[in-house]
Formats: structure tokens, C-alpha cells, sequence
């Protein structure tokens, strides 16, 4: 179990523990007396084999992945490593929260945004339009000359940027838009989502490239004159100007986003970030901008979390080399700008923020004032009765000085902000609206003069920026008007609006009034009405040029080999056209989603129909990953899966930001922070404790501890915390542990009756997942284990149960010593056998080389793996117990009472295991028949294999097992007992 538990603005956890029973467990029928055949072996091989060394490297990268918090509070500038301790931040805020890093100049920049898949001029348009490749390039080319059809350069940023009444010397190009390919789930940055038929998309090395990359690639080469062979026409002198010290590389801002993607992969804030340093590296700026829209604007689920690898990625960037310089973009639809209640404001409380703010509090809460806010007008809410001509420009500077101060306010409320912080914030902040009119809204329409307004009010105001949506669009356009008013009007041309401005102004007449080089009203030229008139000062007919040319529509050597014509369908910023169109995945062994039954599942011929009765001592408890903000809406759950009524809430550890004392939390956030407040009250009893208390199940959640994170920071196990803090003085760790074990318990009691629920009992089952180093700290292992042992003495309700990695050969030598250090103690402590803790197995991960032979070689399921470890454990079980007892009383069907299962549910981390649904019901079979202490599974957040925004098929993550042909909670039905028709037949 190892997924990562990621909290709040801050943390991150990991693995699945299991654990035990609760009060209500006191109807389970006895354990049976024992049998004469004990189906059981004992001996010294059985004391531990084998080694999971592959598991541990798996889990080290896994448990880093959003350690939010450490990120908030290292500081990345140092260059003497420190340890957590040295470097701890006793207040939940950012080492960059007082500082003033970047690099701001007291001037305003023309900004234009550009898309890198947008045709670089007509030539390309009717090439692309016509489906022709570059090859064509020479017959478009007489085919406008023929026809006398303007070749307007639209998109070639290497001749723009040499004409410098367009791209002064202060002017800096926005280009667009670096996302995931499309045709893999795995972390590969493509520009505009394009396939990357290949593992290294835009950062192969040009002899590797392939196509996609390498015609955006010798594209970008081109204009930065960097490449002598020109793709527009042989000899192109005019090419070739761009600059890389004024480019800005954007990312987002709606499908495929990048950082999104990077969650999905569980990787780490390093990791995201090293990936981010190769792209500065590869085109040779340290400028970027992260546009975001929807969904990924979302405050909660996994987008909140993704935004927070993010912003905690872009912290070790720019706190490790101040000359990376970063940029957040955000739309505003009204005079509100991006809208922040007062309450949040007032408070802090973050159950107050709305989406729209979210990813701004992220990274002001990471990067403190060191970044940029570009604010995008290209959205505005169309009123419905315009009275003011000039309201999309009002409009936009209320939403711009609105937003301002509540960013300077929102800085003071969670960083405690100073002044001095506070410095030329006016010129981290950009405008950029969106040129000309919108084709769906026509009523929106942002005029020279608006432009040239916006630039004086810009300078007055001392902003840093100002941009438009696209230097593309900027050529003149005819406005086809449909006749229509208000919200309804709209431009009926045909052209692509990203070459269209739906005005007839003469090319670059935005930019120059943008960038000051026109600086009165009767500089701007007069705008042209009618097509022809359109056409005379450089624009084009769409029908009469593009359309009814028939000059191309022979079929030629090859086909167009770019995207589409890149930027948005609709409105400022966007994917490309070639947005929507996903290839699926990779396939073949070791892949991370699969799309049929018979592609997950090589080794059977049919599928389990056949359900075994359920027997009383066996019950299902999923661990759920608490810190996550998708996959733990328990009301949505038990609705789906009427017999699910118990949970393991995984991960409590010692708090983060201290160990003077044990202090508990989920994943070890600080809990004196605006952000722990409303996580507790929206989701820990929100959506997780609220409705298992509804429906009379609060006793039934177990309390997991520990976790693969606490394999590697052992100080977070309260165990290792209580010795380190009583040296020498065992029986004051004890108590000390006893009473933040029963503490934290006592603590959910008190959660339910802060939100008005009183008529609950306190929870008694805990599980405590022991990992990685942990294993090996056999003192700290032996206080536990002392200390549990008492507490069930004093209190027979208690129920434990201890968390091993495991191998289908059973427990490895370090993980039979943690086991044997807990019988020998309860023993000791004159408890019977019946008593002891619970072992509950992680029956995952076991290494690619044991997947990949049961699977090709010994032709086994992942369910026959599972038994295996089972009984393997039984025999380790077996052999401690007669080590210390002298003899195994409990039988056979005792010892599998002292053994729980939980599987990591569909593509495991070691991906060519694939723990499936029909595994699952075998499981449930064989457990129920056998007599196991429970099941579980890592990890209820997971039970499924679609996207749950847009439903369709996904790869493995955080959010996902993969197996795209079951439905959400197939899993939980099948380990609860429930087996609907989709359980026993599921989609192929």
C-alpha cells in the first residue's frame, strides 16, 4: 500500500496500513477449537525469506511525492544539507513567504501571447486547410499569387519579433502552450497536447525527435535562427529573430495539463521541478506561466492537490536559482477580478476560498509575493444591455485593482505579509485581454482605442505587463455580424479565430497601441467595414481565398503533419484543435490502464460468478487515503455499496513542524492553520466521519498509523517519538505513547461533537503499518509493542493489528522480527493467542520479476500470488507463536483469524501487477471460506478506472486503478459481499 496521503496545502503520506476490529466486533462467533489436522508448518524456514528491496526503492520515490509541507518550510537556497529538524520552520509558512527574490523593473512590458501550433502565415493556412504537407509550401505559395491573396504572416514569431514597431526591445513573447502528449499517461511535455510517439515528447535530442516534436521543434529552431534550414520557404531572411531572453514558455491551460499530469504519476515536487529545469534548458529560458482554467482550477479533489505539487515544485525552482522567473495566469469574468470573499480575507478560512482563487492562494502560500499575476480578460460576462461602449475596458480595470489589493490582502492573511514584501507588487501584476472581438460574443469587443487606454491607465497604475490573445490575431478581419444583440451577437466569418481579430484595423494596430508605439487616438488608422475594403489593407476572404482554392485539393506527396491550427476553440488560450482527440495509451504488458477484461486478466478463461456465503469473522475495511480531496465522499460510497460499513483512516503521524512532543495528525499537518481548519470541517468530518456516523458506524473506522513515509522519517511514528523523547526511561514512553494512542481517538469523539453529532463511541481499532527502516528499530518496535500489549490487558475491546510488506514466500526475515517482537511481548504481558495483534499483509508490489513470471511462465493470477503470501504468513505465524507459547493452541483456523489481506486494487506501483476484479472475488471467497480477520485494499480513493470529472478511461494514479472496464466502486462490491450484475459480469 503505497500511495501517497497528501494533505492540505501541506503534506504528503503514504502506504496503506491495516488494522483491526472495533467495539462492535464483539458478535463475532468464537474462534473455532483447534483441529487435528493444523494445515500448518513451523520451523526455521519459516522465520523470514527473500528481501523487498525493489519494493523500498518503489515506496522511496513514492513516499516523497507531495511532501507538501517540508517543501513549505526548507529552504532550497541553502547549500548545506540540514536535516528536517535543523531546517524546521516553526510557523506554517514558507521560507520564501518574507523574502523578496525576483527580479522586477520598474517599467511596463508588452506581453503578447503566442501559440506554438497557430500557421505561421496564409500559405500554411490553406496547406493545412487543404491537408497538404510541407512539401506543398512552393504551390501554396503560387497558388495566393496567382489568386492575389495577401499572404499574411500570422504566426512566424522569427519575422515578427524583427519588426520592432511590433516587439520593442521591452517587450517579452508569451509562447503556448507546453502540455502532456496525448497519447500517453505517462509524464511527457509535448506542445499542445500532440502525440508524442515516444517517452521523451519536446526534450529528445533532435536526432531522436520524433514527428510531433520535431515539427515544433525545427519550428522554434527556425525562429530562433538556430537551425539554417527554414521549414516556410528556402531562403527566408526574415525569419529568425526571436530571442530567447524575451520569451516566456506558457503552460496549460486546458487539457493535458502538465503539472496535473505529473500528479497522476506520483511524482515528486523535485521531480516535477528537474523536468520543469529541462525545458528551461532546452529553450534556453527561465521565464514561465501557468494559465489556468478549468478544471484545473477546481479547490478541491485532484486538482487542488496537483496545483499544490505545483507551487510546491516552483518553490525548490526559484528558491534554488532566483533567475528562474515565474508567471500565474488567471481569468476574470467580471469587475470582481478573481474573487476572494471577505471572510477568507478576515479569516483564513479556506472552506471560503472558491475555485477561481485557489490556484493563487497555492502559490502565494509556496512562493510568497516572488511571482507574477497575469490577469486575463478574455472572458468577461457579456451584460445583457450594453450601455457603455467602452465596458469591456471599465471592466477590466476594476477586475485588474480589485484583484491587486486582494492579493496584497491575501498575502498579509496566510504569510503574515510584511511592507516590505509588499514592494512594487503593482509591477508583478499583468493585464491581458483578448483583442478584437470574440466570435461566440461578439458584444465583446476591445477596440485600438481601448487598447491604447489600457496602456496609459496601465502605466499610471505602475503594473508590470500588458498582453493580448494572440499577436496571431492581430491582422485585419471582416466582422460578419449575425444581427443580434448583447450575449447573442456573434461574428459569422469563417476564418479561424486565432487568425481572426473580427476587426478591420491594419495589421499589428493592437500591438503598437499596446506595446506605446502608437500614442494618440488619431494615430489609429481608420477601420475598414466591408471584405474588400478588409482586403485592400491586407486581410483575406475565407470562402474566396481558403475555401473554394481549389489549387491544392489534388492529393500530393504526403499529408499535413502539424497539429491543428493550434490556440483555442474558444475564447483566450487554449489547446489546440487537436484538444479532445486522446489516443489511448500505450499497450502491452507493464502498461498502466487497461480497456478490457481480457487484456487484464491473461491467465483466465471466465469470470467468478460463483459467491461463497459471508462468514461473521470477516469483514471488509478499505483504507482510506485521508489527505486526498477525491475518492472520500463515504456518503457517495456507502450509497453505492450497501454493505461497506467499516474504514481504515489512513495516515496518523507525529505532526511535521515539531517533536518537542507527540502530536498527532492525518499525514502530520499542523493543525494551527487556516488550512487544517477547513479540511477538518469540509473533509476529515465533512465527507469522511460525518456518514459513517449517520448510519451508526463511527466505532467501526480503525485509526491507521505509520505508512511508508514513516519508513524513511521514523521520528513520525509516535513509537520512535515516545523513546527519543524518554531516554533511558521506558516507563515514561510508555504512558506517554498510551496516552497519545488513546488521545487521538478521543480526538474523532471530539470532531463529531464540534459539528453537532454527540451520540457517538470512541472508535477502538488501530492499525499500525511498520516499513522500510522502521522494521529494523527493534526498541522502538518493542515499545509499541509493550504498549499495545497493556492497553488490551487493561481493556479487552481494543483491537490491533500490525501492517508487514510481504512476498508470496511469506515475511521476510526483518518483517518476522518486527511480528515476533509483538507475540513475545503479548505473551509476556500473559496474554492468550487469541489475543494477539492482527497481521495484516500487503499483498502488493512483490517486484515486476515475480509478476512477470507468474504471469508468463507459471500462467497464475494475481489472486494464486495472494494465497500464497497468505499462507506463507500463516506458516511465519505459526512458527513465532510456538516460539513463544510453546505450542499452537488456536489451530488452522485460529491462525488465519490473526490474518488480514489488503491488496493494492488494480495496477499495482510495480506495474506488471494487476490486481483485478475477478481477483477480488476470488480473494473474497477464499477469505470468507478460510476464516481471515478482514480484507481491505489500498485504496478506497482509487476504486476506479475512469476520470470522475469527463469518464473516460485513465491510466493508474492517485485517483485510478486503471482497469478503465469497471465501474467506480466495483471493487468495494465485490470485497463487501456485494456483487451486483457489473460485479459478476463486468464490461469487456
Amino acid at each position: 500500500m503505497k500511495k501517497l496521503l497528501t494533505v492540505l496545502g501541506v503534506v504528503t503520506i503514504t502506504v496503506p496500513l491495516l488494522t483491526t476490529t472495533v467495539s462492535c466486533f464483539s458478535s463475532i462467533t468464537p474462534i473455532p477449537k483447534p483441529e487435528k489436522n493444523d494445515g500448518f508448518e513451523t520451523g526455521d524456514k519459516w522465520k523470514g525469506q527473500g528481501n523487498l528491496e525493489e519494493l523500498y526503492k518503489i515506496k522511496e520515490q513514492s513516499v516523497k511525492n507531495q511532501k507538501w509541507q517540508e517543501v513549505l518550510k526548507t529552504d532550497y537556497s541553502q547549500k548545506v544539507s540540514r536535516t528536517l529538524e535543523q531546517a524546521a520552520n516553526p510557523s506554517d509558512k514558507s521560507t520564501l513567504a518574507d523574502k523578496n527574490i525576483l527580479q522586477v523593473e520598474d517599467k511596463l512590458q508588452f506581453t503578447p501571447y503566442a501559440d506554438m501550433g497557430i500557421v505561421e502565415d496564409t500559405a500554411e493556412y490553406l496547406m493545412k486547410e487543404k491537408g497538404r504537407s510541407s512539401a506543398a509550401r512552393t504551390e501554396a505559395m503560387e497558388s495566393l499569387e496567382k489568386h492575389k491573396t495577401n499572404n499574411i504572416v500570422y504566426n512566424d514569431l522569427g519575422e515578427i519579433a524583427g519588426k520592432k514597431d511590433v516587439i520593442t526591445d521591452s517587450s517579452e513573447i508569451t509562447l503556448g502552450f507546453m502540455q502532456n502528449a496525448s497519447d500517453t499517461g505517462e509524464l511527457v511535455p509535448m506542445w499542445n497536447a500532440a502525440p508524442a510517439k515516444g517517452n521523451q515528447g519536446i526534450l529528445a535530442d533532435e536526432k531522436d525527435e520524433t514527428e510531433y516534436a520535431k515539427w515544433f521543434n525545427d519550428r522554434y529552431r527556425n525562429w530562433t535562427g538556430t537551425t539554417g534550414k527554414q521549414t516556410k520557404w528556402e531562403g527566408n531572411e526574415n525569419t529568425g529573430h526571436l530571442n530567447s531572453d524575451n520569451l516566456r514558455i506558457s503552460f496549460g491551460p486546458f487539457a493535458n495539463s502538465l503539472w496535473h499530469t505529473a500528479w497522476q504519476n506520483n511524482k515528486t515536487p523535485e521531480q516535477l521541478a528537474g523536468v520543469l529545469e529541462k525545458i528551461s534548458e532546452k529553450y534556453e529560458t527561465k521565464k514561465f506561466d501557468f494559465y489556468f482554467a478549468a478544471p484545473y482550477l477546481s479547490a478541491s479533489g485532484n486538482y487542488a492537490d496537483s496545483q499544490r505539487l505545483l507551487a510546491s515544485a516552483l518553490k525548490i525552482l526559484v528558491e534554488k536559482d532566483i533567475g528562474y522567473d515565474v508567471q500565474l495566469s488567471l481569468v476574470m469574468s467580471t469587475k470582481d477580478g478573481v474573487a476572494i470573499s471577505d471572510g477568507f480575507l478576515e479569516t483564513g478560512s479556506l472552506k471560503l476560498l472558491g475555485d477561481e482563487a485557489f490556484p493563487l492562494y497555492n502559490f502565494t502560500k509556496y512562493l510568497g509575493m516572488n511571482f507574477r499575476l497575469n490577469l486575463v480578460a478574455g472572458y468577461l460576462t457579456v451584460p445583457n444591455e450594453i450601455t457603455d461602449p467602452n465596458w469591456v475596458l471599465e471592466t477590466t480595470k476594476a477586475g485588474v485593482l480589485k484583484t491587486h489589493i486582494n492579493w496584497q490582502k491575501m498575502h498579509r492573511t496566510i504569510n503574515n505579509g510584511s511592507d516590505e514584501t509588499l514592494d512594487k507588487s503593482s509591477r508583478k501584476v499583468k493585464v491581458t485581454p483578448w483583442i478584437g472581438r470574440r466570435a461566440e460574443q461578439a458584444a465583446y469587443n476591445f477596440t485600438p482605442k481601448n487598447a491604447l487606454d489600457l496602456r496609459k491607465w496601465a502605466e499610471s497604475e505602475k503594473l508590470g505587463g500588458i498582453g493580448m490573445f494572440y499577436i496571431s490575431r492581430d491582422a485585419p478581419s471582416y466582422f460578419d455580424d449575425n444581427g443580434l444583440t448583447g450575449p447573442a451577437q456573434a461574428d459569422q466569418n469563417a476564418l479561424n479565430q486565432n487568425v481572426r481579430s473580427g476587426s478591420g484595423f491594419e495589421q499589428f494596430t493592437y500591438a503598437k497601441a499596446l506595446n506605446g508605439t502608437i500614442l494618440e487616438d488619431s494615430d489609429i488608422p481608420q477601420e475598414a467595414k466591408s471584405v474588400e475594403d478588409v482586403i485592400k489593407i491586407g486581410g483575406i476572404d475565407y470562402q474566396k481565398d481558403i475555401q473554394k482554392n481549389t489549387d491544392l485539393d489534388n492529393p500530393g506527396e504526403g499529408s499535413w503533419e502539424g497539429p491543428g491550427i493550434g490556440g483555442p476553440g474558444q475564447g483566450a488560450g487554449g489547446a489546440g484543435e487537436t484538444e479532445g482527440s486522446n489516443p489511448p495509451p500505450p499497450t502491452g504488458p507493464g502498461k498502466s490502464m487497461y480497456s478490457s477484461w481480457e487484456e487484464a486478466n491473461p491467465n483466465r478463461t471466465a469470470k467468478v460468478t460463483k459467491q461463497e456465503q459471508a462468514n461473521p469473522n470477516t469483514y471488509f475495511s478499505p483504507y482510506l487515503d485521508a489527505g486526498l480531496y477525491q475518492g472520500n465522499d463515504m456518503k457517495e460510497i456507502m450509497t453505492e455499496v450497501p454493505t461497506m460499513d467499516h474504514l481504515t483512516l489512513a495516515f496518523v503521524q507525529q505532526v511535521n513542524h515539531h517533536g518537542d512532543a507527540i502530536e498527532m495528525s492525518i499525514a502530520g499537518q499542523a493543525k494551527d492553520n487556516e488550512g487544517y481548519t477547513w479540511w477538518e470541517e469540509t473533509q476529515l468530518w465533512g465527507k469522511m466521519l460525518k456518514p459513517l456516523a449517520e448510519s451508526n458506524n463511527f466505532e467501526n473506522i480503525k485509526v491507521a498509523y505509520g505508512g511508508a513515509t514513516t519508513g524513511g522519517f521514523t521520528e513520525k511514528n509516535p513509537w520512535t517519538l515516545a523513546n527519543k523523547l524518554n531516554p533511558g526511561n521506558s516507563k515514561k514512553a510508555q504512558e506517554d505513547l498510551t496516552k497519545a494512542l488513546v488521545g487521538y481517538q478521543q480526538e474523532l469523539v471530539g470532531v463529531a461533537k464540534k459539528y453537532g453529532t454527540t451520540d457517538v463511541k470512541m472508535p477502538k481499532a488501530i492499525d499500525f503499518d511498520i516499513e522500510g527502516h522502521a522494521q529494523e528499530l527493534n526498541e522502538d518496535n518493542r515499545l509499541l509493542a509493550r504498549t499495545i500489549a497493556k492497553m488490551k490487558v487493561n481493556d479487552q475491546s481494543w483491537d490491533f493489528s500490525v501492517t508487514l510488506p510481504v512476498l508470496p514466500t511469506g515475511l521476510t526475515s526483518v518483517g518476522y522480527n518486527v511480528m515476533n517482537i509483538f507475540i513475545e511481548e503479548f505473551q509476556k504481558a500473559g496474554l492468550g493467542q487469541q489475543d494477539l495483534p492482527v497481521i495484516n499483509l500487503m499483498l502488493m508490489d512483490y517486484g515486476d520479476p515475480i509478476y512477470a513470471k507468474a504471469r508468463d511462465s507459471d500462467k497464475i493470477t494475481n489472486f494464486e500470488l495472494a494465497k500464497n503470501a497468505i499462507n506463507s504468513t500463516k506458516n511465519n505465524l505459526a512458527t513465532s507463536i510456538e516460539a513463544n507459547y510453546g505450542q499452537v493452541s488456536i489451530g488452522n483456523s485460529g491462525l488465519y483469524q490473526l490474518i488480514g489481506a489488503t491488496p493494492m486494487i488494480g495496477v499495482n506501483d510495480t506495474v506488471h501487477g494487476v490486481f483485478t476484479l475477478e481477483d477480488a472475488k476470488d480473494l473474497y471467497n477464499w477469505a470468507h471460506l478460510n476464516g481471515l480477520a478482514y480484507i481491505g485494499t489500498w485504496s478506497m480513493n482509487d476504486d476506479r478506472g475512469r476520470d470522475i470529472y469527463s469518464n473516460k478511461p485513465v491510466v493508474k494514479s492517485l485517483t485510478s486503478h486503471g482497469l478503465a472496464y469497471l465501474e467506480a466502486y466495483d471493487f468495494a462490491r465485490a470485497l463487501s459481499g456485494h456483487w451486483t450484475d457489473g460485479v459478476l459480469n463486468p464490461n469487456k
